[in-house]
């Protein structure tokens, strides 16, 4: 108990003075850390004004000492003019100089001997008198022997210097014969102005007073104001430190400058310190008072702390006390009620019994209290009139009321909007929640329960503002089963509707487009054909697809595609009326719906007006781009009966419009539908023939036209079939172009192309290259190359050994695009041609931008040209013109002897032919090779 009640104690200690000198140490911390940052800032503004005003004097003694020398210069000028000096004149020129510089005790020229000795000086005196002597330096002027002989030193240097030289401080006696610090400036007096250093024999001379000087340099600051005076120390550095002038009483410093200033040939170093109050590093009154303060705060604050933990564990105190007291009367209390005995027993239990129905009714109300402020949703409690009696918070957030503002208050007046207010009648009174509550929705009167169906209504808020919320209200009954009120619950379902709306859209709209999606579509064909089929009209489907609308995804991205494509669906809507419908399907696919044609000529129009819309170039990435449609039509009742049947067969007519050259339309006929099942069987097939390898790869060799020797060979693919037939390729390549197959049965090609040509050169009977056929989704796929390099690494084959070929109509399509990807391919060391030229729209002028080898001359110029002159022009003219951007030209299709002679006569490199071979599968071309190899060895023998 004592060890209980000692930690009470320190615990109240701690809390009573703990607090408040934690706080008191927190502020004194921060005063401190502020009162330091002052001194640092105020230090460092000290040290750089007091750096700005040595400069500043340091930089007055060097245009003082810098006027010296000038003031030298003159006179030896002066002197340098020849003839005999006129001393009047003389005396002239150098008064007013030695009165303006008060530090100049005097100034002359040194006249000398040949043998180099001084016989006259003329000099003016600070006085401005004009002496004349014959001794320099003499006894009197300069008592010391050595200051006269360093005097002696400094005039024989004097002769070699360009400029003048100064000489170090001698001890000197002036005018009054007062002794004085003095050093002297020498100048040699030059009759010649372009003589060498060295010869002169007279020297100009000034003789300054170290002292003054100084004074003269630095008294404006010295004397600005004593509070700002400075302490100067002079240093001679020249060749040992030798200290030439110091202030009384200088010394070090903590705040120092010193820079040296030149003085002919010496170099003075000037030291400058502060010398009062002004420039002191000490903290300022500023700062004291930031410190006095910040102490201050910091025991107010403590104080405050105290004082408020004082009063805190007084109240603590009497609190403990009233409990104690409390506790003491409840014991008393108790004994008495023990008094009473059993004669009170019955009493005793109905007491009892009353504080258990009483904590259990504050236990509920506690409860109800809880449930109801934290509930999400919105209570309202009304009595049987409609008057509110309760409201939760939810209910405050949800309308903008506070509670007490609304309680009292009639219910509808409250939260329903004028329309609703109307309604909710119960014997022609308004009363709120009753009228949901006994006339519920269907009609019924509440559940057993006394909660009637939830309904969703519109309600309002405090600014007016109204809110779709779901309601659900109860009827509260006592125990007899009285009506005692209403119970509402509300939840605002703006959100909900919201996503449901969100959810409706997008399970019938395009996301990208907003247009109507395939689910949409079906019902609107479903009930637009059931309203033709009452009115006796007709329904047409347009099915419109983009062409070639890959290569704007594979060249400018899917940004730019689906750009594109929201274009295109906003052109498609302005090309139909109202009441028409226009969807996407998927992919570059739209369906146009038109209702209530009295003829099949609307449909036709409509066509012809989607065509004209999109033959407009669509601005891309600051590009145009020309994009064009094929449209199958389909016509409700003849072409189908259901809207699946008639987007079938206007799919069908679609990939007619395709077949026809794309940007057009076609109506669907009944033979269609076959065609379109045959497609749709080839696809199929297609990609099982592709999953089972069932492909394989015919060579054709290309011919020397004068050796004849093979210098290459075309690979071209095949498809044979069980029974022996082959499928050709101008059947099934375009289906695998629109698919999409063509990419990885191009992939298949260059693989076994590489592995074949490999195993030849491996034999040692080829070593020529082979040529694949790249198409125009192949050229446009992003990992060409990848396919490229792993077709070779995969067969071990050289670059050099596989040659690309590419139509020219693929080349001049997008010629910036075509230039990049072949000069990679160059890198690469691959061979590069151009197939079927002449069928397209380039010229060879255009084709020397890109990086290619040769040309092959299409079969359609080759085959007539031993027959007709003009065809037999154009190939000459292609091979003349190839051989000048120096290219090789291979003729394709070269069937007879005549056609082969006028290559030859024409000097065409190469050609390729029924003449030579027919397109022969890989085994056949092996035993082509090996037969050919062998008969060169045997003419190799017979040599």
């Amino acid at each position: 108990m004592i060890s209980s009640t000692t930690s009470r104690q320190v615990v109240d200690t701690i809390r009573r003075y703990g607090l408040a000198l934690l706080a008191f140490a927190l502020v004194l911390l921060v005063s401190f850390e502020r009162y330091h940052s002052t001194v640092q800032q105020e230090q460092a503004t000290t040290h750089t004004r007091f750096q700005l005003m040595a400069q500043e004097q340091i930089a007055r003694l060097r245009e003082r000492t810098d006027e010296l020398f000038s003031h030298a210069d003159v006179l030896q000028h002066y002197a340098g003019q020849g003839g005999s000096l006129d001393p009047q004149r003389f005396a002239r020129l150098l008064m007013p100089m030695v009165a303006h510089n008060p530090e100049i005790a005097s100034a002359g020229i040194l006249r000398r001997h040949a043998d180099g000795a001084p016989v006259e000086v003329l000099q003016v005196t600070g006085a401005t008198r004009l002496t004349r002597g014959a001794d320099f330096p003499n006894s009197e002027a300069y008592p010391d022997a050595d200051d006269r002989r360093i005097l002696l030193e400094a005039l024989r240097n004097a002769p070699h210097t360009a400029t003048g030289t100064a000489t170090l401080p001698v001890a000197t006696r002036d005018i009054g014969g007062t002794p004085a610090d003095t050093f002297l400036i020498f100048a040699p007096v030059r009759e010649d102005p372009d003589a060498p250093p060295g010869n002169q024999q007279d020297a100009a001379f000034l003789e300054i007073r170290l002292s003054r000087l100084i004074d003269a340099a630095f008294q404006p600051a010295i004397n600005r104001d004593v509070n700002q005076s400075i302490g100067v120390e002079v240093l001679d550095a020249t060749d040992e430190a030798r200290t030439l002038l110091s202030s009384p009483g200088f010394r070090p410093a903590e705040l120092t400058y010193a820079d040296a200033v030149p003085m002919g040939n010496r170099r003075w170093l000037v030291i400058i310190v502060p010398d009062g109050p002004h420039y002191s590093l000490s903290p300022s009154a500023d700062a004291g008072g930031q410190l006095f303060a910040g102490f201050s705060l910091a025991a107010l604050i403590a104080f405050m702390v105290y004082v408020l933990q004082s009063r805190t564990e007084a109240i603590r105190h009497r609190v403990a006390e009233q409990t104690v007291a409390l506790a003491e009367a409840n014991d008393a209390l108790g004994q008495y009620v023990n008094a009473l005995g059993e004669t009170n027993r019955l009493l005793e239990n109905e007491v009892d019994k009353h504080a258990r129905a009483e904590a259990l009714l504050r236990e509920t109300t506690s409860l109800q209290r809880a449930i109801l402020d934290c509930a999400e949703y919105a209570i309202i409690y009304t009595d049987t009139a409609g008057i509110i009696r309760v409201l939760n918070p939810a209910a405050e957030r949800l309308f903008g009321y506070r509670a007490e503002d609304v309680i009292g208050r009639d219910t509808p007046l409250i939260f329903y909007t004028a329309e609703d207010i109307a309604g909710l009648t119960l014997a022609g009174k308004p009363s709120g929640f009753a009228a949901l509550a006994v006339e519920p929705l269907n009609g019924a009167a509440d559940t057993p329960t006394g909660a009637a169906d939830p309904r969703e209504v519109t309600l309002r808020r405090r600014d007016g503002e109204t809110f779709p919320a779901n309601i659900v209200v109860s009827t509260v009954r006592d125990a007899s089963r009285n009506v005692r009120g209403y119970l509402g619950i509300v939840a605002d379902i703006t959100q909900r509707r919201a996503a449901e709306s969100r959810i409706r859209h997008l399970a019938h709209y395009d996301n990208l487009t907003s247009l109507p999606n395939r689910t949409l579509l079906n019902q609107h064909l479903t009930e637009v054909i059931e309203q033709a089929a009452v009115d006796q009209r007709r329904v047409a489907v347009l099915f419109t697809d983009l062409d070639r609308f890959k290569y704007v995804n594979d060249t400018l991205g899917h940004q730019a595609g689906d750009q594109l494509l929201l274009s295109v669906a906003q052109r498609l809507r302005g090309c139909v009326r109202d009441g028409d419908l226009v969807a996407r399907t998927g992919g570059d696919e739209f369906v146009v719906v038109l209702s209530r044609l009295e003829h099949a000529g609307g449909a036709e129009e409509a066509a012809g007006r989607i065509l004209t819309a999109l033959a407009r170039p669509f601005e891309l990435c600051g590009q145009q781009f020309t994009v064009t449609p094929s449209i199958g039509i389909a016509l409700y009742p003849n072409d189908g009966l259901d809207g699946e049947a008639l987007i079938k067969n206007a799919d069908a007519a679609m990939y007619l419009a395709k077949e026809r050259g794309r940007n057009n339309f076609q109506f669907f006929d009944h033979g269609l539908s076959e065609r379109y099942s045959e497609r749709l069987e080839l696809e199929a097939r297609l990609r099982q023939a592709l999953q089972a390898r069932e492909f394989e790869l015919y060579y054709q060799p290309q011919v020397d036209t004068l050796s004849g020797e093979i210098i290459g060979m075309e690979a071209l693919i095949r498809w044979p079939q069980p029974d022996g037939s082959l499928i050709p390729p101008d059947k099934f390549i375009p289906i695998a172009e629109e698919c999409g197959l063509i990419v990885p049965i191009g992939a298949w090609v260059l693989e076994e192309a590489c592995r074949q040509n490999q195993a030849w050169i491996r034999e040692g009977i080829a070593r020529v290259p082979v040529g694949v056929n790249l198409s125009a989704r192949q050229f446009d796929d992003k990992d060409l190359l990848d396919t490229i390099k792993s077709a070779l690494d995969t067969a071990g084959l050289a670059p050099a050994y596989l040659d690309l070929e590419l139509t020219e109509s693929l080349v001049m399509r997008n010629p910036e695009h075509t230039r990049n990807l072949l000069v990679e391919c160059k890198r690469l060391g691959l061979q590069l041609s151009v197939d079927d030229f002449g069928t397209g729209y380039s010229s060879l002028a255009n084709l020397k931008r890109f990086p290619i080898d040769r040309l092959k001359i299409d079969r359609s110029f080759i085959k007539d040209i031993a027959s007709e002159p003009d065809d037999a022009t154009i190939a000459q003219t292609i091979v003349a013109m190839a051989h000048t951007l120096r290219l090789e030209v291979i003729a394709e299709g070269v069937e007879t002897e005549a056609q082969l002679a006028l290559l030859r006569r024409w000097r065409c490199d190469a050609y390729q032919g029924y003449l030579c071979s027919r397109p022969i599968n890989a085994a056949a071309m092996t035993q082509m090779l090996r037969n050919l190899r062998a008969s060169r060895l045997v003419s190799l023998t017979a040599l």
